[in-house]
């Protein structure tokens, strides 16, 4: 079993991709490709003091070349983990603004969930999962895990 804020996970466990947004409306499940309009989840400084309110969210050091930037790695430390990376946008449509919070973890997707109902309630957010490159809402993926 590998540490929470290891850096190699054990073989046989599989990293998984999740992003954060805020779309309107959330896209459809079919092939069809719509308009949607992303909304900012706020600054870095305070989606970041939201996101340490949810109980075991430690900051992670920063790597040297993003001292100057606007991102911040969180460690959601709870079973093996979940790493959140939050980075302001650049440039348009949102300069300064987060509309993603990616997400990497080897935990169980039930111990994911447990996260993802927390920052829906805080941001009102909805969970890409980059592998299925579909959105779910927090009922579609808790009738994913319990399918």
């Amino acid at each position: 079993m590998s540490h929470p804020a290891d850096p190699n996970p054990a073989p046989d466990s599989k990293i998984v991709r999740f992003s954060f947004w805020k779309p309107d409306p959330v896209p459809p499940k079919n092939d069809k490709i719509l308009p949607i309009d992303l909304h900012s989840l706020g600054r870095i400084e305070e989606v970041t003091e939201r996101l340490f309110e949810v109980p075991h969210m430690a900051e992670m050091p920063k790597a040297p070349w993003e001292e100057h930037s606007d991102t911040m790695r969180l460690q959601w430390q709870v079973e093996e983990g979940v790493i959140l990376k939050v980075r302001a946008e650049a440039g348009p449509p949102a300069p300064g603004e987060i509309l993603t919070i990616n997400a990497a973890t080897i935990a169980p997707k039930k111990v994911f969930f447990r996260l993802y109902v927390q920052l829906f309630e805080q941001f009102g957010v909805t969970v890409l999962d980059e592998e299925q490159q579909s959105f779910f809402t927090p009922r579609e993926f808790r009738a994913l895990l319990a399918g």
